[in-house]
């Protein structure tokens, strides 16, 4: 890409001072940009059909249009438009979530220089792209002129590989007696030469192919055998050629008649591009114009377009059955002239198949082409179909394809259409109209329905939870579960957090799972207590519920409301969590401690300096990572790594846990090192009700 060229960016971030300090960055660093800052999904949505834009930089966390409806509004909208995402996270999760919603990439915010080398790959890559569906274009021009130059011949030709026909015009057909040139697709050439010719015949093709000179044109004569039986002399020009990329030898026959007047060839032409029942252009016209349309003027991107794929619903079972084939024929005329009255002067209207139209609309938006596919679908609908006297209402299933610069070929933009199509019969039931979206990859299906599935958990409330308890090795009378979350699915199974919690975070409503888990604790431990217990509860936290400032009023609110001390829970968030947003955890641990609680950390240990948290967080329990216990139970590790951690770890004046004892071999070690707490499937596995003997262990 030219250095000097504007880019044309959008910028997604909830702060216009930064997407001013983004632009004013661009332009120190020499890159002109003409910039639009998105504040909405619906301003996007506007400026995306409005406009060609080059580039999209966003904030990973912005709330105004977040980069995940950013990403499938430019996808649905089947725009080329790169994203690439800036995060405040040193972690590389950030990074891998990114990419996995579809971002190219994923920069630090304070990292100029590599965002300023991000943009110029990505504008060299859309260069690239944009290059090589201009060749792609042209190619397809290229070869759908020769293929209108052979279906247009009146000299005979046909391709042949390996003994069959590959290809014969319409020319090549008559010339042997057959009605349909596709008749002899694949049709062994000696089927239509006779008999006592055939050894002539494969022994001028064996020399032929091996005397390896392409530029060699010879003829051969033989007695050819017409689609009839009939015999007729066949003189032919022989030469190597290429057929749709293969290798292959050509057969010509010249024409020996003079050429018709110009008169008589437009009769042809109407005559070749009409279909006879409706009067409207027919499917190979069709094509043909469309495939113009995507290589009109080599090397210049298409006019933006809208493909409208209309199929009458239950066409088979309803007109064909109700009014014959000839009457069926009347009825689709008839629909033919309804959509004539909403077609417009620059529309294109033809017959597709037996039940099927398209309508292209040349200079259309996406959504004036839905708008236009809903208004036909309707009128459709509330039209009567009358075939000599009798009455018929139909509908319509409609999909609606998209041609812009990411176009590469007729057949691919009416696949996408029918693509639509086939989805409102299969969803809707037909009698509506739908643009077409990309499909989704098996990864974006699996999260999109265990999205469905955490919606419906929170609207019928199906989440639960089970207590893991937690053992003192040094004998105290402590009591402690840790709170874990289940979802139960449509099946009644219990889901792991770990399958849907992180599609929680992206719909914005682990917060609200959050505080059902403090709510439904509260409740729980209080009603324990009220038995002579004096069990308290570490309760987990997502990142977003650290983040949240009312989060510690309301806390206290719900304390006060249960009657339950503050003291008596325990909340915990991952180091994860803890590091990538160290300010908020330092102020809510700051707020527990106010009222005689405090904040733990879980998975302690995997970072590359994980005791630079204590630096900034006030922690009273420290939970380690449970790979460091199974890297010693069943890989017989050393326990060194995790007996140096925990009396590092002392030395920081927490109270350690360590999660995932699964047998007794442990144990031991554990004591020594002077852990503090256990936890594990050794002791229990996390059960519905808190009924674990603490007396047992003292």
């Amino acid at each position: 890409m030219d250095p000097n060229e504007t880019i044309r960016l959008l910028i997604l971030n909830d702060s216009r001072s930064e997407a001013e300090r983004l632009t004013s960055m661009l332009h120190n660093a020499g890159r002109s940009s003409r910039a639009q800052h998105v504040d909405s999904e619906e301003r996007l949505g506007k400026l995306l059909q409005e406009q060609t834009w080059d580039l999209l930089i966003g904030h990973d966390k912005t709330t105004n249009v977040t980069p995940e409806a950013a990403i499938r509004q430019i996808r649905r909208l089947n725009r080329d438009v790169a994203v690439v995402l800036q995060t405040d996270d040193e972690s590389s999760a950030a990074v891998v979530e990114g990419m996995k919603l579809g971002a190219a990439d994923v920069v630090r915010l304070d990292e100029d220089q590599h965002l300023l080398l991000v943009i110029q790959r990505e504008m060299d890559n859309r260069e690239q792209r944009q290059q090589r569906r201009i060749a792609d274009r042209r190619f397809r021009e290229a070869e759908r002129r020769s293929q209108a130059l052979l279906d247009s011949s009146r000299d005979a030709i046909a391709y042949v590989q390996d003994g069959l026909y590959l290809y014969a015009n319409e020319s090549f057909a008559e010339l042997f007696g057959y009605d349909d040139r596709d008749d002899i697709d694949c049709l062994p050439i000696m089927d239509m030469v006779a008999e006592k010719d055939h050894k002539q015949l494969k022994q001028f093709l064996k020399n032929f192919t091996l005397k390896g000179d392409d530029a060699e044109t010879t003829k051969v004569e033989f007695e050819g055998v017409k689609h009839n039986g009939e015999t007729t002399h066949i003189s032919l020009e022989v030469s190597r050629a290429t057929y749709d990329e293969e290798p292959c030898i050509q057969f010509l026959a010249r024409a020996g008649v003079a050429e018709t007047s110009e008169e008589l060839e437009a009769q042809i032409a109407q005559i070749k591009w009409q279909d006879l029942a409706t009067g409207l252009y027919n499917r190979q016209y069709l094509v043909d114009r469309l495939e113009k349309m995507l290589t009109s003027e080599a090397g210049k991107q298409p006019a933006e377009a809208g493909l409208i794929y209309i199929d009458i619903d239950h066409y088979a079972e309803q007109v064909q059955a109700a009014f014959g084939v000839a009457g069926a024929d009347m009825a689709l005329s008839d629909i033919a002239a309804l959509l004539r009255e909403h077609a417009q002067d620059n529309d294109l209207l033809a017959r597709f198949g037996d039940s099927a139209f398209i309508l292209l609309a040349p200079n259309i938006k996406p959504d004036a082409a839905v708008m236009r596919a809903e208004k036909i679908c309707k009128a459709i609908e509330d039209h009567i179909v009358d075939v000599d006297g009798k009455t018929i209402q139909l509908t319509a299933s409609i999909g609606v394809s998209l041609i812009n610069d990411t176009s590469s070929s007729a057949e691919s933009v009416i696949e996408q259409a029918v693509s639509a199509m086939e989805k409102v019969r299969t969803e809707n039931q037909g009698n509506a109209a739908r643009l077409y979206e990309p499909e989704m990859t098996a990864d974006e299906r699996k999260e999109r329905d265990v999205m469905t599935e955490v919606q419906h958990a929170l609207d019928n409330d199906r989440f639960r939870l089970l207590f893991q308890p937690i053992i003192n090795l040094r004998g105290s009378d402590d009591e402690y579960y840790e709170v874990l979350l289940r979802l139960l699915n449509a099946d009644n199974e219990e889901v792991s957090p770990t399958e849907f919690l992180d599609a929680a975070a992206k719909m914005n409503v682990i917060h609200k799972i959050d505080r059902w888990v403090i709510l439904e604790s509260i409740k729980m431990l209080s009603q324990h207590r009220s038995k002579g217990n004096h069990t308290k509860l570490i309760i987990n936290l997502s990142g977003q519920s650290l983040c949240d400032d009312s989060l510690p009023p309301w806390l206290r609110v719900a304390f006060k409301a249960a009657k339950l001390p503050t003291d008596a829970i325990v909340f915990q968030a991952s180091e994860v969590d803890i590091t990538n947003h160290l300010t908020a955890a330092k102020a809510f641990a700051k707020h527990l401690e106010k009222f005689n609680s405090c904040l733990s950390i879980s998975g302690f240990g995997c970072s590359l300096n994980p005791y630079n948290v204590f630096k900034h967080v006030p922690l009273g329990f420290v939970k380690v990572d449970g790979s460091f216990t199974q890297d010693i139970q069943n890989n017989n590790e050393s326990p060194d790594a995790l007996v140096e951690m925990i009396k590092k770890l002392h030395e920081e004046d927490v109270t350690t846990v360590v999660p995932f004892v699964e047998n007794a071999s442990v144990l031991a070690t554990l004591w020594q090192a002077g852990v503090h707490y256990i936890q594990g499937y050794y002791l229990q596995e996390p059960s519905k009700s808190m009924d674990y003997d603490f007396n047992m262990e003292s």
